[in-house]
């Protein structure tokens, strides 16, 4: 069966971002893929939230002189991959609510972002936590 070039409808796929806003929980903080840090529109600095009763981990934008901001990210521009946070101060709440005392080695935990449009809001949903291989990095 031969196809004609000229009869297809190419869309050009971006090999640079993720396709999901996730973030990974491993032994040494937050990670959240360039997925996210693209929704929330590249913010230098975020609010973090916690809603400990539904497991629910929160990110939106905010101003740098917002009390308990977190500095976050560069400007499109200058923003190259993901962003990490490693605060104890951030890592410590999401676990415990989690209820995960450690990770191991080699693990991660993955949570996949939804966006909440009205209140330009990321979350995740930590109940739905997936332990998965962290990537290998080739050292034993």
């Amino acid at each position: 069966m031969a196809i004609n070039f000229n009869d297809l409808n190419f869309e050009i796929l971006d090999s640079n971002v993720n396709a999901y806003p996730d973030i990974y929980i491993n032994q040494s903080g937050i990670t959240f893929t360039k997925k996210v840090v693209e929704d929330l529109g590249y913010p230098a600095y975020i609010l973090c939230q916690m809603d400990a009763k539904n497991k629910v981990f929160a990110i939106r934008m905010c101003k740098s002189n917002e009390p308990r901001g977190f500095k976050f990210s560069k400007p499109r521009a200058e923003q190259k991959g993901t962003v990490s946070i490693g605060s104890r101060n951030l890592y410590e709440p999401i676990t415990a609510v989690m209820g995960v005392n450690s990770i191991p080695s080699g693990k991660r935990y993955r949570v996949r972002g939804f966006w909440v449009a009205d209140a330009k809001t990321m979350c995740f949903d930590l109940s739905e936590a997936v332990l998965e291989d962290f990537r290998n990095t080739g050292i034993d």
